[in-house]
């Protein structure tokens, strides 16, 4: 059996977790207990014959939560530490412009899905627990890197149309 511990801070991000992985294809079972700051998300998977199904499955849910709590200040983020001389409704318009772009398919802009999960999964192979919020801040390195480069596209789009 496999079991993975995914920490994390307040009751929506927990039954964010719980919610993916009850959604889950996979053979695994559920138990979430508060110790003291974390809510903790345990999964087991009995199945040894397919971990690597167990390793693929836990990271795109890893990769959701991370897209759906951190993506958007990642961006906003960038923007102003990057596009500080842009007034407000500028870095909004480039906002919504880095959005469309992410929403296009990976093979259009540079394969951002499959490195997030790749950088998940081969944290968590040699790992049993993660803190996802850490994790997010300090170990996906590659995957700001790709969302700074689209932020890019997207001030360049921008100014492109303004330039009219």
């Amino acid at each position: 059996m496999k079991s993975l511990c995914m920490k994390v801070i307040g009751e929506e991000k927990e039954n964010f977790l719980i919610e993916r992985l009850e959604r889950s294809t996979l053979n695994i079972y559920i138990s979430n207990y508060r110790f003291k700051t974390y809510d903790n998300v345990i999964v087991h998977y009995p199945e040894k014959e397919e971990i690597e199904k167990f390793y693929e499955g836990m990271a795109k849910i890893i990769k959701e939560y991370i897209e759906y709590f951190f993506e958007k200040d990642i961006i906003k983020s960038n923007i102003k530490r990057n596009y500080f001389y842009l007034n407000e409704l500028e870095r909004e318009y480039i906002f919504e412009i880095t959005n469309k772009i992410l929403d296009l398919p990976d093979a259009k802009i540079g394969y951002k899905n499959r490195i997030l999960t790749k950088i998940i999964k081969d944290y968590i192979v040699e790992n049993k627990s993660i803190v996802i919020d850490g994790f997010s801040n300090f170990r996906i390195k590659k995957y700001r890197e790709i969302i700074e480069n689209i932020v890019e596209v997207s001030v360049f789009s921008y100014l492109d149309l303004t330039s009219f």
